[in-house]
């Protein structure tokens, strides 16, 4: 895995750069919603409807780690926006810091957190999926929710333009195997796939600076 990373970081960083990203969000999100109570870390939307069955429901188990997930989310765009003056790779680097702390709490408990450290956990990977989103957006590039690149691409597809379909499907792609890789991961060593997350996260900050 590290050469593969390597190779890729070596290629520049217009594309590599947002695929990472877009990969790394596929590995946060799966732990989340896999070992952290059921939420996405970056997938607001989804979230929000799930709130709404946990208030509908009056079950707190339903409704708290989605509601977790979306505060730590905006707080990461509310933080990163507060920062927009930061210099690269700075936000990314704070990224990096909250996706270490998430490691590092998924690998204390081998991946197996209980019901309090699981929403401590979901914060921290949500709050740094908010950062991301910030710097992806400042790319114009989408590396969390795609449901807009899947729509971009799907109406390129039936009017015949070319446009940017290639690069959405790219995204689709990285989210994908990114959250595949994560789930195989998560069968054989369960508390590693937050260091690919971190790897991929690597890959992103190297490439951009290469470019």
């Amino acid at each position: 895995m590290p050469v593969v990373l390597a190779g890729l970081a070596r290629r520049g960083g217009r594309r590599v750069t947002p695929l990472s990203l877009a990969a790394c969000a596929g590995v946060v999100d799966l732990v989340a919603i896999a070992a952290l109570g059921g939420a996405f870390a970056s997938i607001v939307t989804g979230n929000l409807v799930t709130v709404g069955l946990g208030v509908g429901a009056t079950d707190d188990h339903v409704f708290a780690p989605p509601a977790v997930a979306v505060g730590a989310y905006s707080a990461g765009v509310l933080a990163a926006q507060a920062t927009i003056r930061l210099r690269w790779p700075g936000h990314l680097l704070a990224e990096f810091a909250l996706l270490g702390a998430l490691a590092a709490g998924f690998a204390a408990t081998d991946g197996r957190p209980g019901r309090t450290t699981s929403l401590l956990l979901l914060a921290t990977a949500a709050l740094a999926m908010g950062v991301q989103s910030v710097v992806a957006q400042r790319m114009h590039e989408s590396t969390t929710y795609l449901t807009g690149t899947l729509t971009g691409a799907l109406q390129e597809l039936v009017s015949g333009r070319r446009g940017r379909r290639g690069v959405a499907l790219g995204q689709l792609a990285a989210l994908t195997a990114g959250a595949a890789v994560a789930a195989a991961l998560l069968q054989a060593v369960r508390w590693t796939p937050p260091l690919l997350a971190l790897a991929l996260l690597v890959v992103a900050i190297v490439a951009r600076r290469r470019d």
